[in-house]
């Protein structure tokens, strides 16, 4: 139940008080001698009062617009009573009850008028405010829409189901250069060539790359998102385009310098095989001049300049493979030979250190290829390179599972902080936040096996590479 409000209630009062009057009125005259036709519209006058009265109390007219109806019941009851008295005196020359029954009856008649008027003026003037109120929340939202759709950052275009352009935002008029006026009306193929043709099904979106038109002739290359919505009642083609000037001029720029980079990789390759024969060739000439004691340096030296010379072969296949456009093709390799052998080249190139290997390698086979070599050759470069101590310590060691074998490169340096992106992850290019190119191969390679590659600290000092690479089935 509604809880009635002061003006409300004050209303209800003067309405029940003036259906009061005209009883206490009637009754003063004697009405139960009066005949029934005689008294009955005071009475029906009351009764209406007396309903407008109870209704009052349970209605929401708005504060204020209630005590319209008392005022109007009381201007009528005045208005009609005064013409009722001029009336039944100066017309009908009446006296007494008589006469004050006939101004009762002009009183009643014009209680009923007023209440009536009032309740029509008090109902009329709620509908009013509530509209002017749904107007002016329609206006917030219509300003609200308004600026969401001016600041959008892309060009936004509504078109009609013929092409008729019938909004746009003010980034579509910066952007294309148009005057409201000289672009809202004209038809979407002035902006966009068969926009009109590329209208999406209702319940889809479509998304395309085309070409804008601005109002000096100048070509904006575009990745258009559109779609069907409802446009003032009637169906039409919403399109958001954004500029991809910038971004196709990146890939430019990015496919210029994969470009150089490929020539300079050709270049360096070649001046590296060229210049590592001549080592060769002299070192094989030595080998008549050397000692015993000599003759194991001088293999050692044959041995790396052969794999510098198989790295430049195999270093075509590896840039496109980190540039994205190839993959590298991946076998199973014996994970012990390569490891083992690995080991014996490094303990060669670093005499003053201490590489061991902990237990035995395991008899399996991993999906990697021949460059897994330098997956390992570039963690233990980095275990005695980045060393602090004088001799250091490096101790490799493999753990095995159903799926994958696990290698672990422990060493006793200064460690790794662990909040350094080392292997460049998530990152395309060689600049990357890593601790140099040869950590960065791999994670590259490691990620192109389908394996994991990441830091742990060592215990007391020292960091431990952990390689996860996945067996080979069979």
């Amino acid at each position: 139940m509604t809880v009635p409000s002061f003006d409300r209630a004050a209303s209800a009062a003067l309405v029940v008080a003036f259906a009061v009057v005209l009883t206490v009125g009637c009754v003063s005259l004697g009405g139960w001698r009066w005949p029934t036709a005689a008294v009955a519209p005071i009475g029906v006058a009351a009764a209406l009062l007396l309903l407008v009265g109870g209704w009052l109390l349970r209605c929401d007219l708005d504060d204020g617009v209630a005590l319209r109806v008392p005022l109007t019941t009381g201007v009528g009851m005045l208005g009609f009573g005064s013409f009722g008295v001029v009336v039944a005196v100066d017309f009908l020359s009446m006296a007494g009850s008589q006469a004050t029954l006939v101004v009762l009856h002009f009183v009643s008649a014009g209680s009923a008028v007023g209440v009536l008027v009032g309740l029509f003026a008090a109902q009329q003037a709620t509908t009013i405010r509530t509209l002017r109120a749904r107007e002016a929340d329609l206006r917030q939202s219509r300003d609200e829409y308004l600026d969401l759709f001016d600041g959008i950052g892309d060009t936004v275009l509504v078109h009609d189901t013929r092409g008729r352009i019938i909004a746009a935002n003010d980034t579509a008029l910066d952007q294309l250069g148009y005057d409201h006026s000289r672009l809202v009306g004209h038809r979407i193929d002035v902006v966009e060539d068969d926009a009109a043709a590329d209208r999406p099904d209702p319940d889809e979106r479509l998304v395309y790359e085309a070409i804008h038109t601005t109002a000096d002739g100048d070509c904006l290359p575009v990745e258009v998102s559109a779609s069907v919505v409802r446009y003032a009642g009637s169906p039409a083609v919403l399109s958001v385009a954004r500029d991809v000037s910038r971004r196709r001029a990146s890939e430019r720029e990015v496919a210029r310098k994969r470009d150089q980079l490929r020539a300079l990789n050709r270049v360096l390759r070649h001046d590296i095989r060229n210049d590592m024969q001549i080592v060769l060739g002299q070192a094989q000439a030595l080998e008549t001049h050397v000692d015993d004691a000599g003759a194991t340096r001088l293999q050692t030296i044959l041995d790396t300049g052969k794999h510098v010379v198989e790295l430049t072969r195999r270093s075509r296949h590896l840039a496109r493979t980190v540039a994205g456009d190839d993959e590298l093709p991946v076998d199973p390799v014996s994970l012990p030979a390569v490891l083992r052998s690995e080991l014996d080249r490094r303990r060669q190139a670093f005499p003053h250190a201490t590489i061991s290997l902990d237990g035995d390698v395991p008899h399996v086979t991993v999906r990697a290829n021949d460059l897994l070599s330098s997956v390992f050759r570039n963690l233990l470069n980095n275990a005695v390179q980045h060393n602090d101590r004088d001799a250091p310590t490096v101790a490799v060691s493999v753990d095995v599972t159903d799926d994958t074998a696990i290698v672990r490169i422990a060493d006793d340096g200064p460690g790794i902080d662990a909040d350094r992106a080392v292997f460049g992850k998530g990152k395309r290019g060689l600049d990357s936040d890593g601790t140099g190119l040869g950590l960065y191969l791999v994670g590259a390679l490691v990620e192109q096996y389908g394996g994991d590659v990441w830091f742990e600290d060592n215990d007391p000092r020292g960091a431990v590479a952990v390689v996860e690479l996945p067996l080979a089935s069979g």
